[in-house]
């Protein structure tokens, strides 16, 4: 009996020292990656594992970001502010998408800002799918340790716990 206790255990053990996985289809809006982007386009992939969060996108190219160095996350409306902030940095964003980001539809866009390795500020606009935007950013809240501000329509920023 302690015998087979002792090979669970170890194959417990085993499984939870694997890093932890969790890949999300988004809309890739603008960023440090100069890409193509097409409208509905839901073909790229958010990977978010422990020690890095990486962006592949349709066409091949993929962003990795260092949970460590990320500053900022944000959802929602306060996520699209950013975009002058990128403009200004060189971080190029294409016609459709910024049109895109001024509809009055209800859309999940999550924004990542964070340093290069030659710490220069960087960051990513992506669009989270409705049926799994909450898992997105309760993932990126626990790699990264940091709050997702968040503001509501007609509200000020506010934390996840308030959504």
């Amino acid at each position: 009996m302690k015998l087979l206790a002792a090979i669970l255990l170890i194959f417990l053990v085993q499984v939870a020292a694997f890093p932890q996985h969790s890949a999300f289809d988004v809309r890739y809006l603008g960023g440090s990656i100069e890409t193509k982007i097409e409208k509905d386009e839901w073909h790229n992939k958010l990977i978010v594992l422990t020690d890095e969060i990486k962006i592949e996108l349709k066409d091949g190219q993929t962003l990795s970001i260092d949970p460590k160095s990320v500053k900022n996350i944000s959802y929602g409306r306060e996520a699209t502010r950013h975009v002058a902030r990128w403009v200004a940095l060189g971080v190029l964003f294409t016609p459709i998408a910024v049109v895109g980001l001024f509809n009055e539809n209800v859309q999940h866009f999550v924004s990542i800002e964070y340093k290069t390795s030659d710490e220069k500020d960087a960051g990513v606009l992506i669009q989270a799918h409705k049926d799994n935007y909450r898992q997105v950013l309760a993932i990126l809240r626990g790699a990264t340790g940091r709050e997702i501000q968040v503001e509501k329509k007609n509200q000020k920023l506010k934390t996840p716990d308030d959504l």
